[in-house]
């Protein structure tokens, strides 16, 4: 046997022992995990995802008057968000605390609305607006998304 011979059978042997212990190790790292560890992060991610509504009120302003026809437009809201259903009770006796500033603060988002934003069907501008200012306001964001219950609009 010459010697590029027997050196490419010793190659091939080392690469097939390299795939063998790599292949046990594989083998032998698969069983290695936790089960009740997965089960209690599965647990842990579904409470935090499922969501509860949380009426955040009833906001009713008069919108300043429109340049072009000289109207005043009447806008009342009825504002709800969906938050993480085990963050409830914390957010419902900080909305106690912070009503007057959450108030104050939504009506002064709402008025900042353009016709063009309230002409928009899913009124997303105005939703996204709202949604900054509770999340601004309420603890480490949880609000996840802001619709409304009700929508009025009414032109003098």
């Amino acid at each position: 046997m010459t010697s590029a011979n027997r050196q490419s059978q010793s190659n091939a042997w080392l690469d097939a022992g390299r795939f063998t212990l790599i292949a046990l190790g594989l083998a032998i790292c698969a069983g290695c995990y936790n089960g009740e560890t997965l089960i209690e992060d599965a647990r842990s991610t579904a409470v935090k995802t499922r969501l509860a509504e949380i009426d955040f009120g009833t906001f009713q302003t008069t919108l300043p008057r429109d340049r072009d026809t000289n109207s005043l437009t009447d806008l009342k809201l009825h504002v709800f968000g969906t938050v993480p259903r085990y963050r409830v009770p914390e957010i419902k006796k900080l909305l106690k605390v912070e009503e007057y500033r959450l108030r104050a603060e939504t009506l002064s988002a709402v008025r900042t609305a353009t016709r063009e934003e309230l002409a928009e069907p899913s009124l997303m501008q105005l939703r996204k607006r709202i949604e900054r200012v509770l999340n601004e306001i309420l603890t480490d964001a949880p609000v996840k998304t802001v619709g409304f219950y009700e929508v009025s609009l009414r032109q003098r």
